[in-house]
């Protein structure tokens, strides 16, 4: 910005308010509503203007308005505007600055909204008596978690939420510049219905557009199925488990698996069996004893670029839970939020039954950005209907703004070929990080094909590991965690973006020293 904020201002120009000094003098008298002011000539009458001669810079890299606001932010921070003191009409201090109405209008707008002037429709616009700041958690804190001795979910949550690379992505990877021209694109077009409530199974033309993705995977979910847009994951898997289990019913899950799964059946109060993951898929012989056994209603699996270990299950075990899930009448969601990062065509159980008992979620958040809230659950259409009244109940509609983004970004022609960047991306950095890896001595026995992250057996309990990585904000995840009932793991999940990280390998270094 080209102004000083700290110029002398002549304060006698700015007048005391009734609430502000007590007293009313006949140069304070009511303005008419908008801010017309009667006594307005008589400011520069006195001979001084009220800014001392600053003047906003027309070609300068802020805009007229965003200077103004700086200057009086800044005169009203450092007490050259008093508490109280009634400030210019607009038509005033539009002649003295030389600028339009509505750029003041608009300054003041935004003086207001962040409370440093009032707005009276009879008297005008006075400067904000300063209170002092609340106490509490500044902007980008996270409560801390509670002294605990073994790291649980609140506690990996709180430290991901306060780590600047949450997503597991470096920043520099993501292309900030295709969501700001799809912005830009979806706010010149928007018409006012758009800050109305969105449709019960959200924008359409995203859902078709997802639809015509899945069908070039051969999955038609028309008319047998259908598609309704979340907020991302987490939010699908909510939906799901609220609409299909009831507390005490049995629900199969792979372990390793995603900690959100397994903290989120534990609050609703189901009973949770589990299969291991090999690198073909779930122990299907473990499946098929639990279906004889327990009855599960549900089994919750990640077929593609599994999280944390990368795998992605083979045709045959598809087939296989979809065998027994036939005849024990049991539903299956199948999480399929990294399959944009798979190596070849996602392999899914969902196209091989065509979304009859399949439930297929999928989001974009992990890919173009976490804030990027966008997620869709493909399924049988009856039960999706049912799921639709849940979300209105629970949330009312999702975003359709956000969800109108995501079908411009996809419909301007660069997101494939992003897509495809970042997973060379990605694969870089996991070939970087496992030679690194190797020459330390950690030896993975497969290696993942695709995917962000690393199952690294670290031979001892890798807690005390994770505790020490999170403190250098690297994003580390005990293998703890990844089974429900947080047994003592020697796994360790990174992310491949740590692999250029200089504390990363100090402290595996120092860890495989002992």
């Amino acid at each position: 910005m080209t102004s000083q904020p700290s110029l002398p201002v002549p304060v006698h120009l700015l007048k005391r308010s009734a609430a502000g000094d007590g007293r009313r003098s006949d140069q304070s008298q009511p303005l008419p509503a908008g801010g017309a002011d009667a006594d307005g000539d008589s400011l520069q009458a006195v001979g001084a203007p009220l800014l001392a001669h600053w003047q906003p810079v027309r070609s300068g890299s802020h805009t007229l308005v965003d200077q103004i606001v700086d200057r009086f932010v800044a005169c009203i921070e450092q007490n050259v505007f008093r508490q109280g003191s009634r400030l210019p009409s607009v038509r005033l201090l539009a002649q003295e600055l030389n600028v339009s109405r509505y750029t003041i209008v608009e300054a003041y707008d935004r003086l207001v909204a962040t409370n440093h002037i009032t707005a009276n429709a009879r008297s005008g616009y006075f400067v904000q008596h300063k209170r002092q700041p609340a106490r509490g958690i500044k902007s980008g804190e996270i409560v801390p978690a509670l002294s605990q001795d073994r790291i649980d979910v609140p506690w990996i949550l709180n430290r991901l939420f306060s780590q600047q690379n949450n997503l597991g992505l470096k920043q520099e990877w993501l292309d900030t510049e295709i969501v700001a021209r799809s912005i830009r694109k979806v706010a010149r077009k928007m018409q006012p219905a758009a800050l109305m409530y969105g449709e019960p199974f959200g924008f359409a033309p995203l859902r078709q557009t997802i639809m015509a993705q899945l069908a070039a995977h051969d999955l038609h979910v028309q008319p047998a199925g259908e598609v309704l847009l979340t907020t991302g994951v987490t939010h699908s898997v909510d939906l799901l488990i609220r609409q299909l289990v009831r507390p005490g019913d049995y629900v199969v899950v792979e372990e390793p698996c995603w900690f959100v799964v397994f903290a989120y059946l534990r609050m609703v109060g189901v009973n949770i069996l589990t299969v291991a993951r090999t690198p073909q898929g779930p122990d299907t012989a473990q499946l098929e004893a639990h279906c004889r056994k327990h009855k599960p209603v549900l089994f919750i699996c990640n077929s593609t670029v599994h999280n944390p270990t990368g795998f992605t299950l083979s045709a045959r075990a598809a087939h296989d839970v979809l065998r027994l899930a036939q005849q024990y009448d049991m539903w299956i969601v199948e999480d399929d939020t990294y399959s944009e990062l798979s190596a070849g065509p996602p392999l899914r159980i969902s196209t091989l039954d065509q979304c009859e008992r399949t439930f297929l979620l999928g989001n974009y958040s992990k890919t173009l950005g976490a804030a990027m809230r966008v997620g869709f659950i493909a399924g049988p259409a009856n039960i999706l209907n049912e799921i639709a009244m849940l979300k209105l109940l629970s949330g009312l509609s999702t975003s359709s703004l956000n969800e109108g983004v995501i079908h411009e970004i996809i419909h301007g022609g660069h997101y494939r070929s992003y897509i495809e960047r970042l997973r060379q991306r990605i694969n870089w950095a996991r070939t970087q990080m496992l030679e690194r890896l190797g020459d330390l001595g950690y030896v993975l026995a497969q290696p993942p094909a695709a995917g962000l992250f690393l199952w690294l057996d670290m031979a001892r309990d890798a807690e005390p590991l994770a505790r020490q990585l999170n403190q250098y904000d690297i994003p580390a995840t005990p293998g703890s965690l990844f089974y429900p009932d947080q047994r003592v793991s020697t796994y360790l999940r990174l992310s491949v973006s740590s692999y250029d990280h200089p504390r990363l390998w100090e402290a595996l270094a120092a860890w495989q020293q002992g």
